[in-house]
């Protein structure tokens, strides 16, 4: 196990540099960059299934959040409002007449601090202040990358100075083909029950049973096989919190403590100039394990609200290895 640091490259809007953080163990390897505490590459024996490219300029912000760590909130907020304790806070429209992913207080879209290096892991630290891109309190995250064998895990820790909505989560585009190719023969298994039926804009209206619809993963279905394989949408989990994907030889597992998951099929995926090969639409597929969309205006939904002395705290692992004939 080690972990080496190598440049990334600099931010030209501030000058910052950026570095990347490879951490190898065996015949796995996940690199790190200190922009948006991206993750940029996640391999097994040399085949890279994490969409990623070698210059900075892919990653700044219109790059479909590739790789990122997304909050304060990521996912939608209907209308871009929410109300805390009586007090109505207004966040940015960005997504039709919707708020999407934080918007500019995003932390996908800044240097993070690393604040620890060991044997096989990266604990890096950002955060955004208070009414920054609309929400309240200054917030504090760290997320700590740790790779165990095919195993890596991502940890999340907030913490804020004032009552806030938080919501994190990884924003990485997989296919474990590993180059820019259809990912909708890939085979997918969700232990999830229920998901969210949405309107136009994708926000959540009804918790529906996935039983007897196109939404249903308990057994497993390419992505492909249903509604030409196109999903943006949140899953919710059962008592066993956990996923696979299988694809080429290889399977992905997904294992989580959150209540849900978005199945992102990248039908607007468009990112040229990827190591891989210049990816498009459903070239790149998200597991986006998290809480639910619009949870700030729902009461029925598992509440996002964070308070001064709580800590949220989250933890999702991506398991990589070949499958077992």
């Amino acid at each position: 196990m080690s972990v080496t640091k190598e440049y990334f490259g600099r931010v030209p809007a501030t000058g910052q540099t950026v570095d990347r953080f490879i951490i190898t163990d065996g015949d796995y390897v996940a690199a790190i960059l200190t922009w948006g505490a991206v993750l940029h590459t996640f391999s097994f024996r040399k085949r890279n299934i994490v969409t990623s490219a070698d210059d900075l300029a892919v990653y700044l912000p219109w790059s479909n959040h590739m790789g990122e760590v997304v909050g304060p909130f990521a996912n939608r907020i209907a209308k871009g409002r929410f109300s805390i304790d009586g007090n109505l806070y207004q966040l940015e429209i960005n997504n039709g007449v919707n708020h999407l992913h934080s918007g500019s207080a995003n932390f996908g879209d800044k240097v993070w601090k690393v604040v620890s290096i060991k044997d096989n892991s990266v604990e890096l630290e950002s955060g955004s202040y208070d009414t920054e891109g609309g929400f309240p309190g200054n917030i504090t995250i760290r997320t700590l990358y740790t790779l165990e064998g095919g195993s890596l895990s991502i940890h999340y820790t907030v913490r804020t100075d004032r009552k806030t909505v938080v919501n994190i989560t990884n924003h990485a585009y997989f296919n474990l083909h590993g180059r820019a190719e259809d990912i909708r023969d890939h085979v997918v298994k969700l232990d999830c029950p229920k998901y969210l039926e949405v309107d136009d804009g994708l926000i959540p209206i009804a918790v529906k049973d996935v039983e007897g619809t196109d939404f249903d993963f308990t057994s497993p279905h390419a992505i492909g096989e249903r509604r030409d394989g196109f999903y943006d949408h949140c899953f919710i989990f059962g008592e066993r919190k956990h996923g696979e994907v299988i694809a080429d030889g290889l399977k992905l597992e997904v294992d989580t403590d959150c209540e849900g998951m978005q199945l992102y099929t990248g039908k607007a995926f468009n990112v040229p100039g990827c190591t891989q090969g210049d990816f498009g639409p459903y070239q790149g597929f998200c597991l986006e394990t998290s809480g639910y969309p619009d949870s700030p205006n729902r009461e029925d939904f598992p509440s996002c609200i964070l308070s001064p002395g709580e800590v949220y705290e989250r933890t999702t692992v991506y398991t990589l290895g070949e499958v077992q004939l």
